[in-house]
């Protein structure tokens, strides 16, 4: 996820799951009578693996049973060491990272130098083929979960299409997005996915401008780095990025030197701070307009990235663009749905947080607005409260549920999926 995503997605609440149920459906009495459309998206996120490990009929059979209708398979992925309780004989496992799952289209990626790589179990089967071939069989939907930028396998690969810190520092993880490369790249990516597989959408993850912190094996900062600081060490000076800021009229060394002058100072004098030291990004870029200029070109790259692939990369496809976010007003009419997440959250609390999200699009925008839930880390606690949980989203005025995910989840969590989704 990038740095925008990261932070509201750990949260755990411990509260009582009859006591948490009640005030919930107290507060659906208590309000004006209405009949919500009945859910449209009732999706699960999983991985390729999960079809070569357990076989597509028997995954694409549970989704069906268990009433869901969309699956999120991720097309491509970042690295990962992840706990497997349903899974018998791999509890564990380390994915290869920032490899494809599906074998690319060597046509489409000609236009790209980045040779992606590719996951050694698709070599000899591509699953996400079979399953799609299997989807009408079982009245199901696909999207393809694509990661972008977040790679660590191609940013160590091309250490010169990263992003940049203003000391020259590549971030290994962090494809920068202000390198056409890594745009030729992403673009080719989502075009393959498009075109080559039955497709109801894909669903953009990372395809933005990452943080530093990433997560990385003994990852340390004994300076004691302040979010701020963080965000100035994340900000992208590839020299192309910077290229295309001064094409713009920046001035993208100014700007390179406000960042150096303020962390400068936080390395000679940590663990304090100097009595000048700004506390917010805000605060900087109030004395430093080349910086909050070089920042708003940074935006509108990243959200010009994201109509040119609605525009190149999925024209002549039906394919949908699908993003993590929620509701932006400058992609309502390149994005065909949003999301909100509520991971962690009880129902009053899910309640709340769709109801804000969906409060943003507009009257009569009828895009997809599916709200994630995650199945796991205390919350949900029992069948009913994932009811509960799945009935708040619907109240909310979501389109749906979308379940995280099939291969971590514990398997009584995930055999409570049919009783949360029946009825609604």
């Amino acid at each position: 996820m990038d740095r925008t995503r990261d932070l509201t997605r750990r949260q755990l609440l411990q509260l009582g799951t009859g006591a948490a149920t009640a005030g919930f459906a107290r507060r659906l009495d208590a309000a004006p009578a209405s009949a919500p459309a009945p859910l449209r998206t009732r999706g699960l996120f999983l991985h390729v693996w999960d079809l070569h490990d357990e076989g597509v009929d028997r995954v694409l059979g549970w989704a069906r049973d268990s009433g869901l209708n969309h699956l999120l398979i991720a097309g491509s992925y970042h690295s990962g060491w992840f706990v497997h309780p349903g899974k018998p004989n791999r509890r564990l496992y380390m994915t290869q990272g920032g490899v494809l799952y599906f074998p690319p289209d060597p046509a489409i990626f000609r236009s790209t130098p980045i040779v992606p790589a590719v996951a050694d179990f698709v070599a000899g089967t591509n699953w996400l083929r079979r399953a799609g071939e299997q989807l009408h069989r079982y009245g199901l939907q696909m999207s393809s979960w694509t990661i972008g930028a977040h790679s660590t396998r191609l940013g160590q690969r091309y250490p010169e299409y990263t992003q940049h810190t203003a000391y020259g520092d590549s971030v290994p993880h962090a494809l920068s997005i202000g390198h056409d490369a890594v745009r030729a790249y992403l673009k080719a990516l989502c075009r393959d996915l498009a075109t080559n597989y039955p497709l109801y959408g894909v669903q953009l993850e990372s395809f933005g401008w990452m943080s530093i912190n990433h997560g990385h094996h003994h990852e340390r900062d004994l300076t004691g780095l302040r979010p701020m600081e963080q965000s100035l060490l994340s900000t992208c000076f590839n020299p192309q990025t910077m290229a295309k800021a001064r094409a713009r009229g920046v001035d993208a060394e100014k700007a390179r030197a406000a960042v150096r002058q303020v962390m400068d100072a936080v390395f000679r004098d940590a663990p304090d701070r100097p009595p000048d030291h700004p506390a917010s990004i805000a605060e900087l870029e109030d004395r430093a307009p080349d910086l909050k200029a070089y920042n708003r070109c940074l935006r509108d790259l990243a959200d010009e990235l994201i109509v040119e692939i609605k525009r190149d990369a999925l024209k002549g496809t039906a394919c949908k663009l699908l993003l993590q976010s929620g509701f932006q007003p400058q992609f309502a009419g390149t994005a065909d749905g949003f999301a909100c997440s509520a991971y962690g959250q009880l129902p009053d609390q899910v309640l709340e947080t769709v109801q804000r999200a969906t409060a943003a699009a507009p009257a009569g925008w009828s895009g997809d607005f599916p709200c994630f839930i995650r199945l796991g880390m205390g919350v949900p606690r029992s069948a009913e409260q994932l009811r509960a949980i799945v009935a708040a989203v619907k109240a909310g005025g979501s389109t749906g549920p979308v379940f995280y995910n099939y291969s971590e989840s514990p398997p009584q969590m995930l055999s409570w999926v049919k009783g949360a989704l029946q009825g609604l």
